[in-house]
């Protein structure tokens, strides 16, 4: 039998479109995500905004899986699990993981926005530093620099002092690694305390008040004890997205410039989200009765000199994997 070209092609084409249709499609990569702030918390909402709204724009390649915040895993536990693979990407202020890098404590210090950051070589250099011992990647460090400072909430006015800014004795202050420097500088008492827990603590007294980003404490119910917001703000957002390692290096090209792509969208806009946020938290507390009180004239001068002045004193004394001064270089403006 004379079996014709047309007829063969023909052949050709049906066995081609029957294999294709037997191939499996390729499953996207799930990747495990958790926060060091509950769900509800107004930096995990930026982070939905922002990264994860980013990364659902295509899920044929990853699709990130929201596995929870600290009731699944404690925040000061986080970095642990991420650097194991128990998890694939935190969203997290690096003070929760300062034990195990201690140069993160560099980055609520830094008066060095993300982009300047970048621009510096920094990002660089932290990066190397967060494979090496948080086996991490930085996805994005989140841009909260005039968004997100820091205050001291109190339940009383603090009293003043010419040399520190406040005088903080006898005054009991929930701390975490990057307060504890000032505070003590201050003579504040302080107390190692989880988030979960403040309130509980300003409730029975064992603390008077605390340092905490603006932002969230409505969120807490705080207000129902902290009476003042005390300025002028210092530090800034030391919220990482950082992912581990291992996982992120087994991913395709294609899917590692979508995450970090994603990462860089974070950084720059997730501000913009927390800041409107900020306004509602803002309005909530002073309704229910929060002054704002910023430390006056020279009192308020020095208060943010001895914030600078105790934390990068703190950070001068540790061992870190690379040179101290080149670090500082790219984490302190010239002149600060």
């Amino acid at each position: 039998m004379k079996i014709t070209m047309g007829k063969l092609t023909a052949a050709g084409v049906a066995v081609a479109a029957m294999t294709a249709v037997t191939l499996p499609a390729q499953a996207a990569e799930e990747l495990k995500l958790s926060t060091a702030m509950g769900q509800k918390h107004d930096q995990s909402k930026a982070m939905f905004a922002t990264f994860s709204k980013e990364m659902a724009k295509d899920e044929s390649l990853v699709k990130l899986n929201y596995i929870g915040g600290p009731e699944v895993t404690p925040n000061r536990k986080q970095g642990a699990a991420m650097k194991r693979g128990l998890i694939d990407i935190i969203m997290s202020p690096t003070t929760y993981y300062a034990n195990l890098v201690p140069e993160a404590r560099l980055t609520g210090i830094s008066n060095m926005t993300p982009q300047e950051w970048r621009a510096n070589g920094g990002y660089d250099l932290m990066n190397k530093v967060w494979a090496e011992k948080l086996n991490g990647v930085i996805l994005g460090w989140a841009n909260w620099y005039n968004d997100n400072q820091f205050y001291l909430w109190m339940k009383e006015k603090p009293k003043l002092s010419k040399t520190t800014g406040l005088d903080l004795n006898g005054v009991k202050m929930r701390t975490t690694p990057l307060y504890t420097p000032f505070l003590k500088a201050m003579g504040a008492t302080t107390k190692n305390i989880s988030p979960s827990e403040v309130y509980t603590a300003l409730e029975r007294g064992v603390v008077d008040g605390l340092a905490w980003p603006e932002g969230g404490v409505a969120f807490r119910g705080w207000q129902k004890y902290i009476k003042f917001k005390v300025g002028p703000a210092f530090f800034r957002s030391t919220t990482f997205l950082t992912m581990n390692k291992d996982r992120f290096d087994k991913l395709s090209k294609k899917a590692q410039d979508q995450i970090l792509a994603a990462g860089l969208h974070y950084e720059n806009e997730s501000g913009r989200v927390i800041k409107e946020l900020i306004a509602i938290d803002n309005a909530k507390i002073m309704a229910d009765g929060v002054q704002r009180w910023d430390v006056p004239g020279e009192y308020g001068k020095a208060f943010t000199a001895t914030i600078l002045k105790a934390n990068w004193a703190d950070a001068a004394k540790r061992k870190y994997s690379v040179d101290f001064e080149l670090l500082k270089s790219k984490m302190l403006k010239s002149g600060s």
